[in-house]
């Protein structure tokens, strides 16, 4: 199969082919970045299963995991055309084709921990401007049918906060695990029984004793963000029988809480790149080692130990 593929590709010169495969990795990158950041997708559906079958999911695995698949192709094409391409494919000794061979491996580490790190860094850009605005005028009431209008940004929510419907999420921050609780709040006469659901209020600390149904009205004041439910605490209210609306809003109060996901998965996304930053690079000392730093590319020598 792979070589009947080989046989009706066209001739294509090497560096144009070379810039359309790196843009299509590049966009691969980019669009499961995007999918991560919108839990939305691939990504999503990959994350559902891990929570229904172990609990949790892995963010960063369920990010290079697709990466990997879709970007893989590219690749390949890349490496089979250089291989057709390159005059120093023409000495098949196996001394040769090793040393080509781990050459290309190395490259590979470097450009997958280049993609990660650069994510990484898009990522914690991102959480910089993420900020919770306590100071708002603009004040919105929680009904689900004039949620397609509201935009984003600071405002003051007032309407009933279902305290009994109340989600816990642990945000995992390395060094140390934080607590953040979120509830629905729907406008004021809501069934409380069978509401729609397309507002969330993250709840304070001065809120754990209210976890008993409630009728009160009540004023928030923070950022909406529209869509920004953490995944797993989304899909708990759905699992629930709670009828969430496509868009739905949550409104922060604190700015750490904004950014805390956007760290941890930048975190996750630089250490896994500095492991095969690491790993490229001992790369590059085996292939010293093995072949020396002054080896000819089309040697038949052996190896040196």
């Amino acid at each position: 199969m792979r070589g009947w593929l080989k046989s009706r590709m066209p001739r294509v010169d090497r560096p144009v082919l070379a810039r359309i495969m790196t843009l299509w990795v590049l966009v691969v990158l980019l669009y499961f970045l995007w999918e991560m950041l919108h839990y939305a997708g691939l990504y999503a559906t990959l994350a559902e299963w891990q929570f229904d079958q172990f609990g949790q999911f892995a963010p960063t695995l369920t990010f290079v995991l697709p990466v990997l698949l879709f970007g893989s192709p590219a690749l390949l094409l890349l490496r089979d055309r250089h291989q057709r391409d390159d005059p120093r494919y023409a000495d098949r000794s196996p001394v040769a084709a090793a040393r080509i061979s781990a050459i290309r491996f190395r490259q590979f580490l470097f450009v997958l921990a280049s993609a990660l790190l650069s994510a990484a860094l898009v990522i914690a850009l991102i959480a910089l401007t993420r900020t919770a605005d306590r100071r708002s005028d603009r004040v919105v009431t929680p009904d689900p049918v004039s949620v397609s209008r509201v935009d984003s940004g600071a405002a003051t929510l007032r309407g009933t906060i279902l305290y009994d419907r109340t989600a816990a999420y642990a945000q995992n921050l390395l060094v140390t695990r934080r607590g953040v609780r979120f509830a629905p709040i729907v406008a004021a006469g809501t069934d409380p029984a069978t509401p729609q659901i397309a507002y969330f209020v993250e709840l304070e600390p001065r809120d754990q004793a209210r976890m008993l149904p409630n009728a009160q009205v009540e004023d928030r004041t923070g950022t909406l963000v529209r869509n920004n439910l953490p995944g797993s605490i989304e899909r708990l209210y759905r699992y629930a029988g709670l009828q969430v609306t496509r868009p739905y809003y949550v409104l922060y109060n604190s700015t750490r809480t904004m950014r805390a996901p956007y760290w941890v998965v930048a975190v996750q996304l630089t250490l896994a790149g500095l492991v095969i930053l690491i790993a490229g690079l001992l790369q590059t000392v085996h292939l010293r080692r093995t072949f020396g730093s002054a080896a000819p590319v089309g040697s038949t020598a052996p190896a040196s130990s």
